[in-house]
């Protein structure tokens, strides 16, 4: 018979049972008590806030050939819009006799840029010239008498007066910073009629040597390809900051050229202008020398410079030892390669500044100070050198010159005439 005496009977727990329930629920009560202490913190306590210090890192630059990041400038409308009122047209009124009756009229017009909110308006000297009365029209203000507070025949500008304040002006740029195929606006007023054009193009070249007909202007030019017309000169050529950077004054004149514009540098202007305000006349330096263009090919140094024809006796290069035949190729170590660059060089300093210059004689390399004088304001700008005739005459190419020569002089005219010139004469400094 079978022995069922080790089966349990219905209802009976053994005691491993008991324990591992027993077991469970304490672990069950100490998760409990742990969910609830986490609540506790995170409803209930303080909150810490905790910076962390960003880590700079230093990173050598590998490349120094990046991109070049411009400030943005503003449009060719935006320069148009800020400029438009400060332009102004500017009248010549001379006395005219017709049967007997003597009349002021008006012969001439031209245009100018209002610098000073108080009535200061720069414009061209040949604008003005021989006037017995000069107007000013302000577009959308009237026409206003103005007062000529002095004019300066061989840069080819004048400073002008009205009596009106609270005017729009413009400032003036520095056009040594202007570089070849920099955009440039001109306003002016064509033909007297056309006012407030606005013209726009490029520096087409800096520096440029012209000389202008009717004029003693040895300087260097700002050449664009903006359009101007008679009527323009006196008006402002401006970078797209709306600064003036040049005093428009002239353009190539030649049947089938068109585009070749010149304007006065705005750093000869603020020279000027200033020079005009404090003495009514402008205050030059003078070496006392008659100087013309060197230019030579090979071996010989220098091969760009101004060569000294002619020297002032007791003037302040015979003073200091220049000769005849020393070639000047740079003054306080700014290079000088041509006639007009050398007067630009001089015009920074006033009578009684000293300079060093460094000159070529015979070959050598030499350098001098020189106590500058000043200019007489009678003495011609130019003065024609009598050369003495050749020996015997030397065969001219077919073509009837040099190589590079020209069958016919160059037409220079300002905006309101069109004149022939010639090359660059000998200038007296």
């Amino acid at each position: 018979m079978e022995n069922y005496n080790d089966q349990k009977k219905p209802g009976e727990r053994g005691f491993g049972t008991i324990l591992g329930y027993f077991a469970l629920a304490i672990l069950g009560i100490l998760l409990g008590a742990a969910i609830i202490y986490g609540l506790f913190l995170s409803f209930f306590a303080p909150v810490t806030e905790t910076t962390i210090e960003p880590e700079v890192i230093e990173v050598e630059e590998e490349n120094n050939n990046l991109p070049v990041v411009v400030e943005s400038e503003n449009s060719l409308a935006d320069v148009a819009e800020q400029a438009l009122d400060a332009v102004v047209g500017v009248n010549k009124h001379v006395y005219i006799t017709r049967f007997g009756e003597q009349s002021l009229e008006e012969v001439e017009s031209g245009s100018g840029v209002i610098i000073e909110d108080n009535g200061y308006i720069v414009t061209n000297q040949h604008v003005i010239e021989g006037a017995n009365k000069i107007t000013v029209v302000i577009p959308g203000k009237g026409s206003y008498e103005a007062e000529l507070v002095g004019s300066d025949a061989m840069t080819d500008l004048a400073l002008l007066k009205i009596e009106v304040s609270d005017l729009v002006a413009l400032p003036i740029g520095d056009s040594d910073q202007m570089r070849v195929g920099e955009k440039v606006m001109a306003i002016g007023n064509p033909f007297g009629y056309f006012q407030q054009t606005v013209t726009a193009g490029i520096i087409s070249a800096v520096g440029r040597q012209v000389r202008m007909p009717g004029s003693d202007y040895v300087y260097t030019f700002l050449q664009t390809d903006a359009l101007v017309n008679p009527g323009n000169s006196g008006g402002p050529l401006l970078n797209l900051k709306a600064e003036i950077i040049g005093i428009n004054t002239a353009k190539i004149a030649l049947v089938g050229v068109e585009g070749i514009g010149l304007a006065v540098p705005s750093n000869t202007v603020k020279r000027v202008i200033n020079d005009l305000y404090e003495h009514g006349r402008v205050i030059r330096p003078h070496l006392g020398v008659i100087i013309d263009d060197w230019l030579q090919y090979g071996e010989v140094e220098p091969e760009r410079g101004v060569i000294i024809v002619d020297i002032a006796a007791g003037s302040a290069a015979d003073e200091a030892g220049l000769q005849v035949g020393d070639i000047i190729v740079a003054i306080d170590n700014s290079d000088v390669y041509y006639l007009a660059q050398l007067f630009d060089r001089l015009f920074s300093y006033y009578p009684g500044d000293t300079v060093t210059i460094i000159y070529y004689r015979n070959g050598v390399r030499e350098e001098v100070v020189v106590t500058l004088g000043e200019r007489p304001d009678n003495l011609p700008a130019q003065v024609e050198i009598e050369e003495p005739e050749p020996e015997e005459e030397t065969e001219l190419p077919e073509d009837g010159g040099e190589p590079g020569d020209s069958d016919e002089d160059d037409e220079v005219g300002n905006t309101d005439d069109s004149e022939t010139a010639g090359d660059l004469e000998d200038a007296d400094m």
